[in-house]
């Protein structure tokens, strides 16, 4: 005759694992099959792909990590193109360039603040707060690009550098939407 208690507690154990799962979901590792879905609802797919697997930790992340490693791409690109538009406000001979410089560094300085806001968000597990986060950070290069629509036509890489940090930040959107659920 079998003993009651062993059954259950067996049940028991069973259960506890399953919820576990569902609730860790965020630390499993991340497939190569899994990145490329992710990143196929980024604006640009192979730039996500790229971008992600220019990281030497993303071979090895969950997706909390993958959150992480693209806030933390997106930062290093926002604080480099903050450096070139320094270098192009002091150079600028043109008023209207240099304004435009101007309000993008302004612009940029918004996005960095974002993204370390990103950052706290995944500390605390807050992917509400992050999707947020890193749309507003986007909000940055978008109104930067968007002041040069007119002429004199930029003749920097800062439209390219641009470009960059809104896929970077899609890249975070995307992530985040998953770890919504």
């Amino acid at each position: 005759m079998a003993c009651p208690g062993i059954h259950i507690s067996s049940m028991l154990m069973v259960f506890l694992l399953l919820i576990n799962g569902s609730f860790s979901r965020p630390s499993v590792k991340i497939a190569n099959n899994e990145l490329t879905e992710i990143c196929s609802t980024t604006q640009d797919p192979s730039f996500c792909v790229q971008a992600l697997k220019s990281d030497p930790r993303t071979a090895n992340a969950d997706l909390k990590g993958l959150a992480q490693i693209s806030i933390d791409l997106a930062k290093a690109s926002a604080t480099k193109t903050t450096t070139l538009i320094t270098s192009l406000v002091e150079k600028a001979n043109d008023p209207k360039l240099k304004g435009r410089y101007e309000t993008c560094a302004e612009n940029y300085d918004d996005s960095i603040s974002s993204l370390d806001d990103c950052t706290e968000s995944v500390s605390s597990r807050d992917y509400v707060s992050l999707n947020f986060q890193a749309s507003a950070a986007m909000d940055g290069p978008v109104t930067c690009l968007d002041s040069f629509e007119g002429p004199p036509k930029d003749p920097s890489e800062l439209p390219t550098k641009s470009e960059d940090l809104i896929h970077l930040c899609s890249i975070i959107l995307a992530i985040s939407k998953r770890l919504i659920g």
